[in-house]
């Protein structure tokens, strides 16, 4: 009996016809100027340009149009978006529904969850990228340009959704906002008192903001604050180690000017009857349970009146506002400067 011989051929798939690698991750990645795009929050003056890149990965590829790309720590180079599997791109916005939450009294208190919503970006469809536009559409928009806003990247892979972080991924113990997988892009007027103030537009105000630690803090991962921690926010960003405090605590941190109350002409008088003097812009203006930040000399100039600007959160998302129009004018106010030197860089990274 012959033996018989068996012939096993292997055939390779041609790659045309392999089926595509399924998208495994989607996320965004910021970058700041010509800098590095990364996950992280992305901080910004208003005269540097933040942008906004798909970042896609399948098969063990990166997929990006981003020039550079931090990934885990180390730079690498993706490959184009243009190469990834056939995808469609969304890009929407993860923003608060309200601009007024509380975090109740001593009494009830607990940390409110914030309601965040997504909403499309306009001619944002299969873009690769784009420019962060922090301008809120569920609130008013008192920033024009600068403020805080967070981002979700879907990717449509046929039938197959692959999203980054979005309202779902909350950040858990003594918040009530979202953790930082979320993208979140935060742009300032400049790098002023008052400039890094306006990093909280777009953000709520919320009674009783509050945190574990000054580094958690609900005001310092810009889920919105009250009108105190809003300021010591400011200070913060600018280098100062102040701890977030209540108005009652203010006066322990800051040095007395002037104050009085408000006549009938609009301008604020001492106790002998002289107006009160306009200093200048960053100093506080503190009433009874309240406090904004002088902006503008807008009355009588060199006097402190109620056409005065100030900058400030209550029960609304930060904003300037003449103090007539801020529901304290008519209660007796101080005006005090900080007085604490600026001891660390706290704006490292940023």
């Amino acid at each position: 009996m012959r033996p018989l011989l068996l012939l096993v051929m292997a055939y390779s798939i041609p790659a045309a016809a392999q089926a595509p690698a399924l998208i495994d991750r989607a996320w965004i990645a910021a970058r700041v100027g010509d800098g590095p795009a990364t996950n992280r929050p992305a901080y910004a003056r208003n005269d540097e340009a933040v942008t906004l890149f798909a970042v896609v990965e399948a098969g063990g590829a990166i997929y990006s149009d981003a020039p550079t790309l931090v990934v885990r720590g180390k730079r690498v180079t993706p490959r184009p978006i243009a190469s990834a599997p056939a995808l469609a791109i969304a890009w929407e916005r993860v923003e608060p529904a309200s601009a007024n939450y509380s975090n109740g009294d001593a009494s009830t208190f607990h940390y409110e969850p914030i309601e965040y919503r997504t909403t499309a970006i306009a001619d944002s469809a299969n873009r690769a990228s784009l420019r962060a536009d922090v301008r809120p559409t569920l609130t008013p928009d008192y920033g024009d340009g600068v403020g805080t806003m967070r981002y979700r990247l879907v990717a449509r892979q046929g039938e197959r959704v692959v999203a980054s972080p979005g309202p779902e991924a909350r950040r858990g113990r003594a918040s009530g906002g979202l953790s930082d997988a979320v993208m979140r892009v935060s742009i300032r007027q400049d790098d002023s008192f008052l400039g890094y103030l306006t990093e909280m537009f777009g953000q709520p105000y919320i009674w009783a903001s509050a945190g574990t630690a000054n580094a958690t803090h609900q005001s310092e991962r810009l889920e919105g604050s009250d009108c105190a921690d809003f300021v010591v926010y400011g200070a913060r960003r600018m280098g100062v180690d102040l701890k977030y405090m209540w108005t009652g605590e203010l006066p322990t941190v800051t040095k007395r000017l002037g104050g009085g109350t408000r006549s009938d002409d609009g301008v604020y008088r001492d106790a002998k009857g002289k107006p009160v003097a306009y200093t200048t812009a960053g100093d506080l203006v503190l009433f009874p349970r309240h406090v904004g930040v002088l902006v503008e000399d807008r009355g009588v100039p060199g006097v402190l009146d109620d056409q005065d600007v100030m900058m400030h959160t209550l029960f609304d998302s930060p904003k300037r506002q003449a103090i007539a129009d801020s529901g304290y004018a008519h209660t007796p106010v101080e005006v005090r400067r900080l007085k604490l030197p600026i001891t660390r860089d706290l704006r490292r990274g940023r």
